[in-house]
């Protein structure tokens, strides 16, 4: 009965592992705000080369945005950003007062709506995966004490392995078809309908696929990284225990 339990246990925390090691790469993106100041930097208003806004206003519009979807949710603190962006185009005559109301200078009720959805399911996986990471360590550390080293160490390659070969499926994926996989991704969390925008609004000019894609390689990256140490650790403590 004990040897049943013990490999139960090894088996459910190989699989928390490679959940924890997901959620690494998620919150490389979404607690600092380095991903987004970058990004926005590099790609915000790359597909509008009209827009008023310049490249320091894009990017505190997008990390307001950031702070709203991922951190705070304060409507006030998004619209000054927004009003600010806004007061300095028309101050410069980079845009008139009579368009600020477009879709392409503010952000309207449907794209709130997408932000509030996207709040919601980061409000329930940022705990998740916070109590997934500590059951994880507590059946890593029961796997070490109750059986052996060598138990672990295949219980971290095994979380590693599992969690490389989903990245490299999805990797493959994107670099075929990025389009589909964020369609994808999102029809797993939101009503089909309600994360779609015109490619001149301001949300879209924020956050173009370029944005997305240096994201998903950040996630990518903190993920496979994370899972390498995990499997070399493993396979030292395997080859420690032999």
């Amino acid at each position: 009965m004990t040897r049943l339990f013990n490999g139960i246990v090894a088996f459910g925390s190989a699989l928390l592992l490679a959940v924890t090691l997901i959620g690494s790469g998620f919150a490389a993106v979404a607690i600092p705000d380095a991903a987004t100041a970058t990004l926005s930097r590099a790609f915000s208003g790359c597909d509008q080369p009209n827009t008023p806004f310049t490249a320091d206003e894009l990017s505190s519009m997008a990390i307001a945005g950031k702070h709203y979807t991922f951190d705070d949710n304060d409507r006030e603190k998004l619209n000054a950003a927004i009003a600010e962006a806004n007061d300095s185009a028309e101050a410069d005559g980079r845009a008139s007062a009579l368009s600020r109301g477009s879709a392409a200078r503010t952000l309207p009720a449907d794209a709130i709506s997408h932000l509030d959805d996207v709040y919601r399911v980061a409000s329930v996986a940022k705990p998740a995966l916070v109590i997934v990471s500590v059951i994880c360590i507590a059946g890593l550390a029961h796997v070490a004490v109750r059986i052996n080293r060598r138990a672990l160490g295949r219980t971290l390659m095994a979380g590693g392995g599992l969690v490389l070969a989903a990245f490299c499926a999805l990797g493959v994926w994107a670099a075929i078809d990025f389009d589909g996989l964020f369609a994808a991704f999102h029809s797993l969390f939101f009503q089909a309908g309600t994360w779609t925008f015109p490619y001149d609004s301001l949300l879209i000019t924020l956050y173009p696929t370029a944005f997305w894609m240096g994201m998903g390689g950040i996630w990518l990256a903190v993920t496979c990284i994370a899972s390498i140490i995990c499997i070399i650790v493993g396979r030292l403590l395997c080859s420690e225990s032999k």
